[in-house]
This record gives C-alpha cells, sequence and structure tokens, in this order.
C-alpha cells in the first residue's frame, strides 16, 4: 500500500510539473505582456528610459557629432 501511496504521489507532481510546462510554452507571451503591463499600471516609471521604444530608423540614425574618435584617448 505505502508503493502505491509514493507512486501516486509521483505520478501527481509529474503531472503538475507537465501542466506547469504546457502553460508557459503556450501562454507565456500573453502572461509576460499581462505582467508587464499591470507593474506599468500600479509602478509607473519615473524616467524616460522605460517609454516607448525608438522606430528602427531611429535606431540607424546615430548622431555624429557626440562619437568619440581614437584622436581624443591619445595623450
Amino acid at each position: 500500500m505505502k508503493f502505491w501511496n509514493k507512486f501516486l504521489k509521483v505520478v501527481a507532481s509529474l503531472a503538475a510539473v507537465a501542466a506547469v510546462v504546457y502553460v508557459v510554452i503556450n501562454y507565456g507571451d500573453k502572461i509576460v505582456a499581462w505582467t508587464k503591463r499591470t507593474f506599468k499600471k500600479y509602478f509607473p516609471c519615473c524616467c524616460d528610459c522605460c517609454e516607448e521604444e525608438l522606430p528602427e530608423e531611429a535606431l540607424d540614425e546615430a548622431p555624429s557629432e557626440n562619437v568619440a574618435e581614437e584622436a581624443d584617448f591619445e595623450a
């Protein structure tokens, strides 16, 4: 009787782990999006670093006036 009791506990544990893995695989992106929305609602960021991401065109246009050159580091 002890064997079957432990065996059923192991099977139930494996089923629970399998269920959690299934949920994470199928709904992980939705869970992450919901979490981000919730944290933004209740814990707003106090700086501009977390605002909307820049479009890809803006990332290609690097400001040329603030770029360091090799001559700037030579003594």
